[in-house]
């Protein structure tokens, strides 16, 4: 009976410390993972599986950017203070020919007249967000983030390198959500080209072909529903400003931003319209569809009613609320 004891001693021995050895690797794998991901995500707080997305993919989460885990790598860029609407804050920008830091290092603030009114209506009313598509360097979200909560989207991750930085510097990371996707008809992958000369000239193109940027960044880009913002929205009610270069077209369809218009209010839509027009007359017919069908009426930024085909509207539009006169930019 001893012998027998002892045998079934060593055999239960013998599992417990196969058993430990197993848990030991598999932790210590689990570790060099873990590492290796935060190492390569470092920007990103929520990624996806890197799959593209189809019509059968369960709603993906935005990428969202941390900005507190900004790491330029090999890159360095100036930064600076700029003072707009009697606030001071940091703004970080390229450094040559890239059209909107031009203007900041001029002395000069992009389009400063028209942020000034975002923020003037910002500050009326504190239940309205903004919704700041293609931001770029954050021209206009980063004053507004100072007075209301804004979702900044930018799928240029040069220019979100230097918005995240911003945001880090300026101590507004509460105020403001920064999503690194492209706001698109579908969710798919796509590419994106940016210019050489001017970083926030950047396009989506639905093409393979994709080189390697600097710092082992590619330029897939995955794209995202406006709908898909809705779980990061903290108010019913928002002001929206999109400048795609010429994708307006494919951000407004019933299919992937009806549900976002229909559960949030959205006084006026300031759109970028110089390349937009130039899209396919069915293409444009159906953005123009979309907002007429919600009784949205085309606006210049002066708040005149734009009569005459859409051809030869100006530069920038806005889609307005025509019941919402209590609102004027």
């Amino acid at each position: 009976m001893t012998v027998v004891r002892y045998m079934r001693y060593a055999v239960a021995l013998t599992v417990c410390t196969v058993v430990f050895q197993l848990w030991v690797h598999r932790t210590d794998e689990l570790a060099r993972t873990s590492v290796a991901t935060a190492d390569n995500t470092v920007l990103h707080l929520n990624e996806s599986s890197g799959k593209p997305f189809t019509d059968l993919t369960p709603v993906p989460v935005a990428n969202v950017v941390l900005p507190a885990s900004f790491h330029p790598r090999n890159e360095t860029f100036p930064c600076r203070k700029i003072t707009l609407t009697n606030m001071t804050f940091p703004i970080c920008h390229f450094v040559g020919g890239e059209y909107i830091s031009a203007f900041l290092v001029r002395g000069n603030y992009y389009e400063g007249k028209a942020v000034s009114r975002f923020i003037r209506l910002l500050r009326l009313d504190r239940q309205l967000q903004l919704v700041d598509i293609g931001a770029n360097i954050g021209v206009y979200s980063l004053p507004a983030a100072r007075v209301a909560h804004v979702i900044a989207v930018e799928p240029n991750w040069r220019a979100m390198l230097r918005l995240a930085k911003s945001v880090h510097l300026g101590g507004v990371n509460s105020n403001i959500t920064l999503v690194h996707n492209a706001v698109h008809s579908v969710r798919t992958t796509l590419s994106l080209s940016v210019s050489s000369g001017n970083q926030g000239h950047a396009r989506l193109i639905n093409t393979t072909k994709c080189k390697a940027t600097p710092n082992n960044k590619l330029c897939d880009t995955r794209t995202i529903l406006l709908n898909d913002l809705l779980p990061l929205m903290r108010f019913k009610s928002a002001l929206i400003k999109v400048d795609v270069e010429g994708h307006e077209a494919d951000v407004f369809t019933n299919a992937s931003a009806g549900q976002f218009f229909d559960q949030v209010d959205v006084p006026f839509v300031v759109m970028e319209w110089v390349y937009c027009k130039g899209r396919s007359p069915r293409l444009v017919q159906r953005l123009l569809n979309f907002f007429y069908s919600r009784n949205y009426a085309a606006f210049t930024l002066r708040n005149s009613k734009l009569e005459t085909h859409y051809r030869s509207w100006p530069y920038d539009v806005m889609f307005k609320k025509v019941n919402r006169t209590d609102i004027l930019l």
